[in-house]
């Protein structure tokens, strides 16, 4: 009887391990893959794609919630793409409370021109 218990909490402890190591591993790949946003921050990100070459997605994202998206040059045409988004659902954006904002994956001076719309159209910077 005692082999078979021992036995049994041998299983039971290596499915155990293997189950939280399963886990974290998942974990780990679910933060690269599909990061947490935070309530309260607005968010303005670009989404690179591999093909075609210098090309992105950009998204405005309120915590979790999705704006805009549209797809975008990482050039100068790209920004004004998406300045013409920003404008486009200012009325969005002005409903979503936020008390900061990040750019992920944005150059600086494609942030500044993003700040320069949001203060002509009265956002919030």
């Amino acid at each position: 009887m005692r082999h078979d218990l021992d036995a049994f909490l041998k299983q039971w402890w290596i499915m155990s391990v293997n189950t939280f190591l399963s886990d974290l591993k998942q974990f780990f790949i679910d933060s690269f893959t599909s990061p947490v946003y935070q309530d309260g921050v607005l968010y303005f990100i670009i989404e690179e794609l591999p093909n075609p070459r210098d090309s992105g997605v950009f998204k405005i994202l309120c915590g979790s919630t999705q704006i805009a998206l549209d797809a975008v040059t990482l050039d100068e045409p790209g920004v004004v793409i998406a300045n013409e988004l920003i404008g486009l659902h200012a009325a969005t954006i002005r409903k979503y409370p936020y008390e900061k904002i990040e750019y992920v994956n944005i150059a600086p001076w494609a942030q500044v021109k993003i700040e320069a719309r949001m203060a002509r159209i009265g956002l919030w910077i």
